[in-house]
């Protein structure tokens, strides 16, 4: 009866584990080399631990840094003449500078209400939406919203080693992936 009983509580403990870890993300290979040569370029920045937690959400105001960074716009301090008139952030915001950068080069538009949500998560074909814009691909798309993003995507190979949703809320390890891809497509400017 006491074999039983220890057996049953180590099999226990022994799926216990086994549900623990099977609940957690694995990151993919490609995520994490994606990011580590971001890194290595400077273009993305891990927290203050050094980790880059690919597997957390990341927000607008993130991914707007990141597009930032990736156009060597993060060097321009020349932004006085900039205004920002979306009504969700203000001069403490971490990332109200870049958001700044980010409406100078008319990287971004924010929403139809006059809000850019800096601390929202990023969708897939929101960010999608900002590279191609950055790269200088937005007046060749056709079609309607998200499908004509999506389409343009796959046309530049942004989407490689990607298969999400246009609503798909980005993951840092994801976004990397979207990054390093448009280091490969030839700028339409």
């Amino acid at each position: 009866m006491k074999k039983y009983i220890i057996l049953s509580f180590v099999l226990a403990i022994v799926l216990s584990l086994t549900s623990i870890y099977a609940g957690a993300e694995s990151i993919p290979e490609v995520q994490t080399k994606n990011a580590n040569a971001l890194v290595a370029l400077g273009i993305m920045k891990g927290y203050e631990d050094g980790s880059l937690r690919l597997e957390n959400k990341i927000k607008r105001s993130e991914f707007i840094t990141l597009v930032v960074n990736l156009m060597g716009y993060d060097t321009d301090t020349d932004l006085d003449s900039v205004k920002v008139t979306f009504t969700d952030i203000n001069k403490n915001h971490w990332a109200y500078n870049n958001i700044k950068r980010a409406i100078k080069y008319d990287l971004v538009s924010g929403y139809p209400d006059n809000t850019i949500a800096p601390n929202n998560d990023v969708t897939y074909a929101e960010a999608l939406a900002v590279v191609i814009r950055a790269l200088g691909y937005e007046k060749t798309l056709k079609g309607e919203w998200p499908d004509n993003i999506i389409n343009k995507a796959n046309e530049l190979k942004l989407s490689t080693n990607l298969n999400l949703d246009a609503n798909h809320k980005l993951t840092r390890g994801e976004m990397s992936v979207i990054v390093y891809n448009a280091l490969t497509v030839k700028f339409n400017r």
